[in-house]
């Protein structure tokens, strides 16, 4: 980074040894108008981050910190299509998925993924046993598994009028697909393969699993449209040759990242779902917010100060891991894609140049639903000696008691980590002046939905224009994917013996081998 950026970021250094920012009530009280100074709001979403170890101040040198790191020139080549992703010299096209013009070949994708969807759902197109489809099994992992199912079970609301379910098959094990068979009629599902290469192993191997499946099944005849399999894919060839036809093929752009591509046809399940109006609901929600993060202001910028106090947790205030706890059972799984999102983008050890970072990069991420993490981890959150930041997220919604309850429980749980408790016996001491972001959303719709999850992606790319890195690439998973195909290939040659592996590994390889002797 440049000698200004140095600069900056050695001031904030310094400026993390005042303890007073640590006491959340006293800048409450040297603050009257903290709240109000500290929230802010776009589109659906009202943001509270006034329970924060920061104030104006922090946030201007913060805020000066991104201006030195180049930070809205970035933002613009992002938009701009620009090779972002260095790695692989391509740009990174998700925000380019969910306009609402986008440009022509995206359009055509998005046009032939809805195509296909309507087939299906109107009954014009039926499984390869001549029945209409009632079921749809998206075979996928990672980013083809995680953002689907987000929005899927996010959005149980409107599917209510919808006689097609959606299910998942992301992993290889063989208890989830005798689970996923017995909840399923086989001659009434579509399957859908997500995969942006088609080069995923668990995928694959479930594809062949269910391919054949099917050919065991009586009456299993695929025709020009009668099809039980579609895919959605960037590799076309690799589509073909499951023997998909090209009509039921929905490709998406190949510089759309795994993890980013819910808005492409990877979202299929989704479609399937919702149907299409709720679908560029969806899509219209994630353009609002890439709006306003191309548009406003840095010190009003919602995914710009996300990111901003978040780099202030983990490199200023020394804070590993963040939290994410939605008091909404709908996005019980908004953890498990964000922390996807996160650490897959952010957990880097090399800068834009491969030269080692002398700073931490992603934190450890979790969470689950609210009221559940109250009676699991909470107690950790009070009392325990690790503090971590925590985003809690409310619904505000259709007014009733037990909507009410949940959300006083989340406001409870957030004034109760910054005030603590000081009375009672020394056992029940809970120090208080633990960090919160209180996120409101006006309801939960196919447009707010888009709206949060375009927050963190594009908090997600800040992060990593701050520490200098790529988020667009996981060189980390590719390795571990690579030795797996290496030890599956020896396998199969039946020469196990000539890898090169460590004393501990070939030793657990061989009981794994072994387990039926």
């Amino acid at each position: 980074m440049n000698q200004k950026f140095l600069e900056q970021w050695n001031k904030l250094k310094l400026t993390a040894n005042d303890k007073s920012l640590k006491d959340l009530k006293l800048q409450f009280k040297t603050n009257h108008n903290r709240s109000e100074s500290l929230s802010f709001e776009t589109a659906d979403i009202f943001v509270d981050f006034s329970k924060n170890w920061i104030n104006s101040e922090i946030l201007n040198e913060l805020i000066e910190l991104s201006v030195c790191a180049n930070i809205e020139p970035k933002i613009k080549a992002l938009f701009a299509g620009k090779k972002i992703n260095v790695t692989e010299k391509k740009p990174a096209t998700h925000t380019a998925q969910r306009k609402q013009q986008p440009a022509k070949h995206i359009s055509q994708d998005r046009e032939q993924m809805f195509l296909v969807a309507e087939n299906y759902r109107s009954g014009q197109w039926k499984t390869a046993f001549e029945k209409k489809v009632n079921a749809v099994v998206n075979i996928g992992i990672g980013g083809s598994y995680l953002g689907p199912k987000l929005a899927v079970q996010a959005l149980t609301e409107l599917q209510t009028n919808n006689d097609i379910k959606i299910f998942f098959l992301p992993s290889v094990d063989k208890a989830a697909l005798k689970l996923l068979l017995q909840s399923i009629d086989i001659t009434r599902t579509l399957f859908c393969i997500s995969s942006k290469s088609l080069g995923t192993i668990e995928t694959i191997k479930n594809s062949h699993s269910i391919i054949k499946r099917l050919q065991q099944t009586d009456g299993y005849n695929p025709s020009k449209k009668n099809q039980s399999f579609v895919a959605a894919s960037a590799n076309l060839d690799k589509a073909r040759a499951l023997n998909i036809p090209t009509t039921h093929i929905m490709p998406f752009d190949e510089a759309t990242g795994g993890r980013f591509s819910v808005w492409s046809s990877i979202g299929f399940p989704l479609l399937m779902a919702v149907g299409k109006q709720q679908f560029l609901a969806f899509l219209a929600g994630a353009e609002k917010i890439d709006k306003h993060f191309l548009n406003t202001q840095l010190n009003k910028n919602i995914p710009i100060l996300m990111a901003l106090i978040s780099i202030w947790y983990r490199n200023f205030m020394n804070l590993s891991a963040y939290a994410v706890i939605p008091y909404d059972v709908r996005l019980r799984n908004l953890p498990a894609w964000l922390q996807q999102l996160m650490m897959e983008s952010n957990g880097k050890m090399l800068d834009l140049n491969g030269d080692h970072l002398d700073i931490s990069t992603s934190p450890w991420l979790f969470g689950d639903h609210g009221q559940l993490s109250q009676h699991a981890f909470f107690q950790a959150f009070h009392q325990g000696k690790d503090i971590l930041p925590i985003d809690f997220i409310g619904v505000l919604g259709e007014k009733c008691d037990a909507q009410d309850f949940l959300l006083v429980n989340m406001l409870a749980q957030s004034a109760a980590l910054m005030d603590g408790n000081e009375g009672g016996t020394k056992q029940c001491y809970c120090p208080g002046n633990r960090p919160s972001t209180t996120f409101l959303l006006k309801k939960l719709s196919a447009g707010t939905l888009g709206q949060l999850l375009a927050l963190y992606e594009h908090m997600i790319f800040v992060q990593s224009v701050i520490w200098n890195i790529n988020c667009f690439d996981q060189p980390g998973v590719e390795l571990g994917k690579k030795l797996a195909r290496n030890i599956v290939e020896h396998m199969q040659s039946d020469n196990i013996q000539q890898m090169q592996l460590d004393q501990s590994t070939q030793q657990l390889l061989s009981r794994v081998l072994n387990n039926d002797k």
